[in-house]
């Protein structure tokens, strides 16, 4: 009744962070709001739980009985056809199956685990996409602030380039200089091109995950004061590693064994023969006329004892043991990798100087004045903007890798901590 509004108002706060029409401006926090309203694959998740409840109802209702008809088409007594009078011979037999030995409490108890099972599913399918926007997110971030070092680079050497073509017609800067420039332009043109593209792509996947028209733009806020707040000492590897056990794949995985185990005892009862009472009419056919009659069938297990469906419930049973314990395995590695990848990170960061990146325009100021002036040679001038580059680069993969190995923590983990900007 509500969701309507609520999706209305988020949209509205979404929109209002646009600083142009079709820039869609979100913070972290942000987009996963967004996410979580409005991404296709969980609302189509979300149905399977629906199902899953669907599947409890109908394996609680009681089985329809079964009524037969029969008619006489000719009495030979009074040489009428379908004869529908008192003389006329009808029979109506009504028969109602009834289960026994709890199969239908059995099947009720194996639903339900199938319909929890498919609540830790929808959960799973729910980190798993959390991880994967938060990590596109990350990477869309710090892959436009590489763009913005090619486009600086550019903007100045392009600049540059103006003053050598003209100096180059006046005859005081060689052809060679001037070449030489256009060569190093025309470089960082052609990677600046490539890292555009990745761009385009990463856009492209964060705006189905967010559930964003094909022409709105986004653009990615990040607060990048969290990498100087993480502490690996607020989140102990003990710590982590107990709360691996909430993860819901695991749960899935333990609810699996547990639905093989109900499936062995449903499978167990169906070996029990079928009973069905019945109930008979028969106006004019037997020993008497309106013959009324109960009775009750019942099969006989002799040669189909459900033992085909029993041993496969048992396999069934083992086989999701040995899953279950390679899933928890699997976790525990995860986490290894994960908490190991974040103290390299986290080192890494910390030994770096990143003074470089924000004195750029004082550095490349200096280099070009220095350039113009020939106190600094084409060589020296062109390794400067290489090294510049490559700094910047390099310090923006440190950054992201941090961040990208929080995030990959809370992932594996399953909870939110570390670079959460809430």
């Amino acid at each position: 009744m509500y969701r309507p509004v609520l999706l209305i108002l988020l949209m509205i706060h979404v929109w209002a962070g646009a600083a142009q029409e079709g820039v869609v401006r979100l913070s972290l926090d942000d987009a996963l709001e967004r996410f979580a309203a409005c991404n296709l694959s969980l609302i189509a998740g979300r149905y399977n739980i629906d199902m899953a409840e669907a599947q409890v109802m109908q394996a609680k209702l009681i089985e329809n009985p079964v009524i037969s008809l029969e008619q006489n088409i000719y009495n030979r007594n009074n040489g009428k056809y379908f004869d529908l009078g008192k003389e006329g011979e009808a029979v109506v037999e009504i028969e109602q199956l009834i289960y026994i030995a709890g199969q239908r409490n059995k099947r009720v108890r194996l639903e339900k685990i199938n319909k929890e099972m498919a609540a830790y599913q929808f959960e799973e399918l729910l980190r798993t996409l959390r991880g994967e926007l938060k990590e596109k997110f990350v990477d869309l971030y710090y892959t436009r602030k590489s763009l913005s070092v090619y486009d600086r680079e550019i903007g100045y050497l392009s600049t540059v380039l103006d003053v050598y073509k003209e100096q180059n017609a006046k005859g005081n800067v060689s052809l060679l200089e001037k070449s030489r420039i256009q060569a190093l332009l025309l470089s960082l043109k052609q990677e600046r091109n490539g890292i555009s593209n990745e761009v385009v792509a990463l856009e492209g996947d964060l705006r189905l995950l967010l559930g964003l028209k094909g022409g709105e733009g986004l653009e990615p806020l990040f607060d990048e004061s969290v990498l100087d707040r993480i502490r690996l000492d607020n989140i102990p590897f003990a710590e982590l590693s107990a709360r691996l056990a909430e993860r819901p794949d695991l749960k899935q995985a333990e609810a699996g064994i547990r639905a093989s185990e109900a499936d062995v005892r449903l499978q167990r009862s169906l070996a029990f023969p079928e009973v069905s009472l019945k109930g008979a009419y028969d106006r004019a056919g037997n020993f008497c006329n309106n013959y009324f009659a109960i009775g009750l069938s019942v099969s006989v297990p002799i040669f189909n004892r459900n033992q085909g469906n029993i041993k496969s419930a048992r396999l069934s049973v083992l086989r999701n043991n040995s899953l279950a314990e390679l899933a928890r395995r699997q976790a525990d590695n995860e986490l290894f990798a994960c908490y190991t990848k974040l103290e390299k990170a986290l080192e890494l960061y910390r030994s770096s100087d990143y003074e470089l990146e924000r004195d750029f325009d004082r550095i490349i100021e200096g280099v070009n004045t220095g350039f113009q002036k020939r106190n600094i040679s084409l060589l020296e001038f062109i390794d400067y903007y290489g090294a510049y580059k490559e700094t910047c680069l390099q310090l923006y993969d440190m950054k992201k890798g941090v961040v990208l190995a929080v995030e990959e923590l809370n992932t594996v983990v399953g909870v939110t901590f570390g670079s959460s900007q809430k």
